[in-house]
C-alpha cells in the first residue's frame, strides 16, 4: 500500500491510497472463497460450486462489497500508520465511479478533518469571582408571593368590580329599536376584554364599577360571525344583567398556607425556602464560576477547528430552532426566513461550542480526567430514581437513541468544569 498525505488546511488532510493489485485479488478470491462455502446451488455441494458461476450469479455485489471493504480496511491502516485521528466527516472522491478489478492497483482519495493540535496550557489558577449564598428576608417574602400566586382562585365577592375581574352575566342582545333578538345566559366576562362589536374602552368604562343586579347597556355593532345572520354589521345593543362579580385572589402567606403545603408554620416554609434558594444560590454561583474558567480558556486559545464538525453543530443548532418555531405555530415561509437570517449567529455559536469541546477535552488529558464505568452506572441510577423507571430502561432508551456517547460526554464535561472551579482562584470583584 502507497499513502500519501497532503496538509489541505489546519485541521484538513487528503490521503490519498493505492492499493496493489495482489491485495485486491487476494481480498475478492477470499470473498469468493466465502460466498462459495455459503451459496445453495442446484447440483453441487456446499463449497464446490464453480468460480465461474459465482462470478455469473454474484460479480456485482461481491465486488461492490469488496470495495466498501477495500477502502475502509486501507484507510484504517493508512491512518494507523500515519498516525492521524479522523473527526467529523469523512469524504471518498468519486466514489461511486471507484470500481475493483482483478489484477489491478486501486488508487482512491479520502479528505478528511483531524483533531486541532495546542498546548492547553496552565489550568489552574484561573480567576473567577466569589458569589453568595446568604438569603436575604426580602427573597423570601419574594418567593411566598410567587408561590401565593400560584396558589390563586377565582371566587365570588360581593364587591363592585375592578380591572381585571371576571363578571358573570346574562347577555341580550337588541336590534336598533330596542327589541330583543337574542341572549346568551351565564356568560363569563373579564373587564380587560370587550365583546366582539363593542367600542374597548366603552366596555372596560361600564363593568369596572358594575354590581350584581344593576344591569349594563352597552351599544354595538353586530359582528360578521354573529349567530343572527340578518343583524351582522348593522346597529344595536348588549345588555348585561350582573350576576355575579368573581375575582382571582391568592391566599393570605399565613400559617394557614404553610399548612397547605406539609408544612407545621409559616415559620418552617420560611427556613425551608431559605435552605432552598440558598442552595440554588449556591448551583448558580458554581456554574457562573465555571462558566467563567472555560471562557478564560476560550480568550487564551485560537486555533483552526474541523469544519465540518462546525457544520453539523451548525445544522443541529439551526434544526432545533426550527422545530421550536413549529411548535410555536409559525408558518413555514416564515421559519424559512428565520433560519436564514440566524445562520450567522448559528455559525459563531457552533465554532464557540466545537473549540470548547477540544478545550475540555484537552483539559482532561491534561489532568488525567475519565469517565469511568461507574461514573456512567451512577449517572443511569439518578436519571432512573428522578424519571421514576428503571436503570435498564434509561440504558435502552440511551442505546436505542444513540445517546450513551453523549452521556459520557456530559460527565466528562461535569469533571472538567469541576476541576477549573475547584483549583481556581478565587477574586471578590465587588470588593475591590
Amino acid at each position: 500500500m502507497q499513502v500519501q498525505v497532503a496538509e489541505t488546511g489546519p485541521c484538513s488532510r487528503s490521503i490519498t491510497i493505492q492499493v496493489p493489485a495482489a491485495a485486491i485479488r487476494e481480498h475478492v478470491d477470499a470473498m469468493y472463497d466465502s460466498a462459495n462455502q455459503q451459496v445453495r446451488m442446484k447440483g453441487f455441494r456446499p463449497g464446490k460450486v464453480p468460480r465461474k458461476l459465482l462470478e455469473k450469479q454474484f460479480s456485482a455485489s461481491i465486488l461492490q462489497e469488496a470495495k466498501e471493504q477495500i477502502v475502509q480496511r486501507y484507510l484504517n491502516e493508512a491512518c494507523r500508520d500515519k498516525q492521524i485521528t479522523p473527526v467529523g466527516r469523512i469524504m471518498i472522491e468519486k466514489y461511486e465511479e471507484l470500481k475493483v478489478q482483478l489484477d489491478a492497483a486501486l488508487e482512491f482519495t479520502v479528505n478528511i478533518d483531524v483533531r486541532p493540535q495546542f498546548d492547553i496550557g496552565e489550568t489552574k489558577g484561573l480567576e473567577i469571582e466569589t458569589y453568595t449564598t446568604e438569603v436575604t428576608d426580602e427573597e423570601i417574602d419574594s418567593a411566598l408571593k410567587e408561590i401565593a400566586n400560584q396558589k390563586r382562585s377565582i371566587a365570588k365577592v360581593d364587591e363592585a368590580a375592578q380591572k381585571g375581574d371576571f363578571v358573570k352575566v346574562d347577555l341580550r342582545f337588541l336590534d336598533e329599536s330596542g327589541a330583543e333578538i337574542h341572549q346568551r345566559k351565564g356568560v363569563q366576562l373579564n373587564t380587560n376584554i370587550p365583546i366582539a362589536g363593542v367600542d374597548p374602552a366603552a366596555f372596560e368604562s361600564a363593568l369596572v364599577g358594575a354590581k350584581a343586579g344593576a344591569p349594563v347597556e352597552l351599544a354595538l355593532t353586530f359582528p360578521e360571525n354573529f349567530e343572527k345572520d340578518a343583524y351582522r354589521g348593522k346597529p344595536g345593543k348588549a345588555v348585561l344583567d350582573v350576576k355575579e362579580v368573581l375575582r382571582v385572589t391568592a391566599p393570605a402567606i399565613d400559617d394557614e398556607m404553610a399548612k397547605g403545603l406539609d408544612f407545621d408554620s409559616l415559620a418552617s416554609l420560611r427556613d425551608d425556602l431559605r435552605t432552598r434558594i440558598g442552595s440554588e444560590k449556591d448551583r448558580i454561583g458554581k456554574i457562573q464560576q465555571e462558566d467563567q474558567c472555560l471562557q478564560q480558556l476560550l480568550d487564551r486559545h485560537t486555533f483552526g477547528l474541523p469544519a465540518s464538525l462546525i457544520d453539523e453543530q451548525q445544522v443541529a443548532s439551526l434544526r432545533q430552532f426550527a422545530a421550536r418555531l413549529e411548535q410555536s405555530g409559525m408558518q413555514r415561509e416564515d421559519i424559512e426566513k428565520k433560519l436564514e437570517e440566524s445562520k450567522g449567529e448559528a455559525r459563531t455559536d457552533a465554532e464557540r461550542r466545537v473549540r470548547l469541546f477540544f478545550l475540555i477535552e484537552g483539559v482532561a488529558r491534561q489532568q488525567k480526567l475519565f469517565v469511568t464505568e461507574n461514573d456512567v452506572e451512577g449517572e443511569i441510577r439518578k436519571i432512573a430514581q428522578s424519571n421514576g423507571v428503571a436503570p435498564q430502561a434509561v440504558i435502552e432508551h440511551l442505546e436505542k437513541n444513540n445517546q450513551m456517547g453523549e452521556l459520557r460526554l456530559a460527565l466528562l464535561e461535569r469533571k472538567v468544569r469541576d476541576f477549573l472551579r475547584e483549583n481556581a482562584r478565587l477574586v471578590d470583584k465587588k470588593a475591590s
